[in-house]
This record gives C-alpha cells, sequence and structure tokens, in this order.
C-alpha cells in the first residue's frame, strides 16, 4: 500500500520526512510529490495543475493508495483524491491532517466524489494556521468523515514539537508528548483508512 502525501502550504516533501518514516515502520511506502515551487505556494490550488499531477501519479502507481494532505496539502490531497479515484486507482481514502480548505473550496467540492471510501480529519484545537478550526467545523455536511481531535496538538504538530515557523505563525504551544499523540493520531487515521 502506498501513502501520499501533501505537505502544507510553502512547505515541500522534506517536511514530512518523520511522517514518511512512520508509514515505512507501518509497512507502507509513502510518495511525497513536490505540489509547487516554494516561490510561486498559489499554484498548490490550481485545478489544472493538480489534474495534470493526478494524471502523472494515476500512471505510476500501483496497488491500494492511500491520499494524505498537511494543512493546505488537505486541500490539494482532496482534489488529487477524487481525480485518481476517477483514473481507476484502488484509492482506499484520504486522510485530512488539520486541513485547511483553499479560496476555491476545493475539500468541500471534492469530499462528496469520495463519499463511500474511508475520510479521516485529524485535527489540532483552532489557530490562525488552520482557520481556526473552520474545516473541523464544516465537516459536519459530511457524516461519513471520521475525526480524530487532538486536545493541545498544534499545526504544525505532524512535522515536530517547537518548530520556530509553527510557533511563530500558528501558535503552537504544544510539547513533544502532545506532537507525539498528534502524529500517532494520524496513524490511527492512515491505519483506519488502510484497513
Amino acid at each position: 500500500m502506498t501513502v501520499v502525501a501533501l505537505p502544507g502550504f510553502t512547505r515541500g516533501p522534506r517536511n514530512l520526512d518523520a511522517f514518511a518514516s512512520e508509514c515505512a515502520a507501518a509497512g507502507l511506502a509513502c510518495v511525497r510529490p513536490s505540489l509547487a515551487p516554494r516561490w510561486i505556494p498559489v499554484l498548490y490550488m490550481v485545478p489544472s495543475r493538480l489534474r495534470r499531477m493526478a494524471t502523472s501519479l494515476g500512471g505510476r502507481l500501483t496497488g491500494p493508495v492511500i491520499v494524505a494532505g498537511h494543512s493546505a496539502g488537505a486541500a490539494a490531497g482532496s482534489y488529487l483524491a477524487a481525480r485518481v479515484r476517477q483514473a481507476d486507482v484502488d484509492l482506499r481514502g484520504l486522510v485530512l491532517i488539520d486541513g485547511v480548505d483553499s479560496p476555491n473550496r476545493l475539500i468541500a467540492k471534492s469530499l462528496p466524489a469520495l463519499e463511500g471510501l474511508r475520510v479521516a480529519a485529524v485535527v489540532a484545537p483552532p489557530s490562525p494556521c488552520n482557520r481556526h478550526g473552520a474545516l473541523d467545523s464544516s465537516l459536519a455536511q459530511f457524516p461519513w468523515v471520521r475525526r480524530w481531535f487532538v486536545p493541545g496538538a498544534g499545526h504544525g504538530d505532524i512535522e515536530g514539537a517547537g518548530l520556530h515557523i509553527y510557533r511563530r505563525a500558528c501558535g503552537d504551544t504544544s510539547d513533544e508528548a502532545t506532537a507525539n499523540r498528534f502524529r500517532a493520531s494520524v496513524m490511527e487515521a492512515v491505519q483506519w483508512v488502510a484497513d
């Protein structure tokens, strides 16, 4: 089984190294495509670019696939998952990691196409970086999405606790134990989707 892991806005594949290691430890391959150059991050949300990426990925992926996206990567991942499913890839589901929907509402528009698959959302408390919990509250319209809430977690905990960028931009205050709980919840969600 392969996990396609998508980083957040202005983040790159290397920022999900710890997540990729946890996937490997669970016996899952992890592919981390680059969504956009750091100097043009708005390309994360351009549907034509994401369609090309889905076509490219769809041609390379064999066997069961899970798409997982962190922050804005959750919006891109939702769109990619819907397109990969249309391409008859064996898509098992989607994991939204403290996701943030895009201005063009990629998550809200894509989730209906994923009904019937396992979709999980692992969320941290409201912060500026998750638009004050906007996605978590909007998931009520999709009752089939399974939700994990991790009290005290920070938006950047998938990358590790105490990262300066998330402390400054998001107000993260989580400690290593909380970040570990968050990452464990993400892996629990991945395993739930995989089963």
